[in-house]
């Protein structure tokens, strides 16, 4: 719990004290997380996860791939797979797509699925947004 608390303190300071370098913020932030996805306590990892795919950080593909294959936490797979949708990498739709087939858990292999089947309307319909982005002013 001090971990989290800490963890939301620092989040939350990088927007505060930046400054308008809004660069300099995102990549504090981004880094925040990534060292997030390390940590011991399991709702960091998982909310760390959730953000990096929100923030769309392609730093985050290589540890939230390596979440989806060797976490025996199948909410810690779930959260990596949704993350790696959002981000929207060629190598994260990939492996979200061997999930669907090779994942151990059977919900996770059905959400992995979903996101797969949303990318591939998403690919197909590229006017389409299938989910909002968040604008910054």
């Amino acid at each position: 719990m001090k971990k989290s608390i800490l963890f939301l303190v620092l989040f939350v300071s990088t927007f505060v004290f930046a400054g308008n370098n809004v660069s300099s913020q995102y990549e504090r932030t981004e880094e925040n997380l990534l060292v997030g996805l390390s940590s011991e306590n399991k709702g960091l990892r998982l909310s760390s996860a959730y953000l990096l795919g929100e923030i769309k950080s392609d730093n985050a593909i290589i540890p939230l791939l390596e979440i989806l294959h060797n976490s025996n936490e199948c909410c810690e797979r779930q959260a990596a797979a949704l993350a790696l949708f959002k981000i929207n990498s060629k190598r994260g739709m990939y492996a979200i797509k061997q999930a669907t087939s090779f994942d151990k858990n059977p919900q996770t292999r059905k959400i992995c699925s979903v996101l797969y089947s949303q990318h591939l309307i998403r690919e197909r319909n590229s006017y389409v947004e299938v989910e909002p982005n968040l604008v910054t002013n």
